[in-house]
């Protein structure tokens, strides 16, 4: 009998140290899980921030994107008009074509060829300069109009 209690007391005290030990380890695994839920919580919570302000980003980009882009147009569209505008002032004609009549009035004949360095015009032809800012002389026949050589730029 004496064995008996013996065995008895000492199941008693390994069955109690383990069901402590169980106590331990569902508090332990309760903390865990409690810390992995708040540790996803947070995760989430870090996702929806940065996809926030990713989204802001990439409507201030946008929105950056469309303004340079109007700008650039403008700027175009601005350099087109100039552009024109110095074709119209300096446009060039070729050999064959007809120089238009506005052209063909006597401030733009070049009476001092010599000094130019041009030709004696041949008998119905006159040398053209239409543009003082530019070193082009055009050989045109008065009549027509038409240009029959081009010396310069």
């Amino acid at each position: 009998m004496k064995k008996l209690l013996i065995a008895s007391a000492l199941a008693a005290i390994a069955f109690s140290g383990s069901a402590l030990a169980d106590d331990r380890g569902k508090e332990t695994r309760k903390a865990y899980e409690e810390m992995q839920r708040e540790a996803a919580k947070d995760r989430r919570e870090a996702i929806r921030e940065y996809e926030k302000d990713r989204r802001e980003h990439m409507r201030e980009a946008a929105k950056d994107h469309r303004e340079a882009e109007r700008e650039y147009l403008k700027d175009r569209r601005e350099a087109d008009r100039e552009r024109r505008a110095d074709a119209r002032e300096h446009r060039r004609w070729a050999r064959g074509e007809y120089i238009p009549r506005d052209y063909l009035a006597d401030r733009y004949y070049v009476r001092d060829y010599r000094d130019y360095d041009l030709a004696v015009p041949p008998d119905g032809h006159r040398w053209v300069r239409p543009y003082q800012s530019d070193d082009t002389y055009y050989l045109v026949q008065v009549a027509t109009g038409l240009i029959s050589r081009i010396l310069g730029h």
